[in-house]
């Protein structure tokens, strides 16, 4: 799966906001799961359905590969 521009403004964004990201109920979750299916973030339930994301180190690596 190669990362569309979408992505690299993602994960520009969650570097931006302190390597980690809370999504709700609300949220389009397609999003982060992209970036998880890149490797690049992984995910933690906090309470159904409220989720964590927060950068793995490839996905630091390519934020700052970005910047």
């Amino acid at each position: 799966m190669q990362p569309t521009v979408n992505d690299i403004t993602l994960l520009q964004h969650i570097h931006a906001n302190g390597h980690s990201v809370q999504a709700d109920s609300n949220v389009d979750h397609r999003p982060y799961n992209r970036l998880k299916d890149l490797g690049w973030l992984s995910s933690t339930t906090l309470s159904l359905p409220n989720v964590g994301y927060s950068l793995t180190p490839a996905g630091l690596k390519r934020a700052v590969e970005e910047l």
